[in-house]
Formats: C-alpha cells, structure tokens, sequence
C-alpha cells in the first residue's frame, strides 16, 4: 500500500495548520535563543519609537495655521493698505505685522493672518470683511508645522 492508495482525510478540529515556509522561517528566527538578544533590542527600539510618535503627536506644539491674502495684479500698495487698515485683527484671528524686508513676496502678498487659534467665527469674520474690499482676489489658509 502506497501513500496514494490513503484516502485523504480532513484534518480534525484543534490541530493547527502548517504554516508557509516563510512564517515558519520567521517564528524559527525570532524565537531562536541565539537571536534573544537582537529580537529583544528590535522590540525595545520599536517601543521606543512608538512612545516617541504618539508624544510628540499629542504633546508637541500645535500646527500653524495662516492666512495669505491674494491681490489682484494692479492693486497699488495704498488699496493693499487700506484692506490691512479695513480688516484688522478679528477675536483670535490675529492680524501679522507688514514685513519690513524687500522681498518679492511680501511686496506681492503683504497682508496675513495667523488663524492657529482662531474658532470658526472669527475666520469667517476675517473671511466675511477681506472679500468685501476691492482688488482682493481671495485667501489662501495652509497649515505648517504638522
């Protein structure tokens, strides 16, 4: 009698499954007494690594958010200036200071606004004056530091 003439049965209930080569491979590794020492660093290390992440997520400081008004391309310093003057600072959406460098950038787009600890109400009062004003096309909110 061969193993061919066995009829194959069914394995029974509570017997375990054989496993790929891989994950057997795998389990040999990590359990082998002479890899204890590696296995037990790698764990620490991940830990470690885990801790960090979910402290510096929770406990870190919070991102920046801001505003960046656009102009239209013939709006004069002096309109810019009376946007700025017209919209100031609204609850804690506060109104930046005009850069004082010669920078393109903050000649194009002078006016901002840091909305890190605004509420809802307060950007959409930002929101609300700053499209009322003429030569405003629109603002741009982005967040930093995330």
């Amino acid at each position: 009698m061969t193993s061919q003439d066995v009829p194959h049965q069914a394995p029974r209930a509570g017997t375990r499954r054989p496993v790929g080569p891989a994950v057997a491979r795998l389990r040999r590794t990590l359990t082998d007494r002479h890899n204890r020492r590696w296995v037990i660093l790698g764990a620490l290390v991940f830990v470690g690594l885990s801790a960090f992440g979910v402290y510096a997520t929770v406990a870190g400081p919070p991102p920046r958010v801001e505003a960046v008004v656009y102009f239209t391309p013939a709006a004069t310093d002096a309109q810019k200036d009376a946007v700025r003057a017209a919209c100031p600072t609204a609850g804690r959406a506060v109104q930046e200071p005009p850069d004082h460098n010669r920078l393109e950038s903050s000649r194009v787009y002078p006016l901002r606004y840091d909305f890190t600890d605004a509420s809802t109400v307060d950007r959409a009062e930002v929101f609300r004056c700053v499209h009322a004003q003429p030569n405003v096309i629109g603002i741009s909110v982005s967040t930093q530091g995330q």
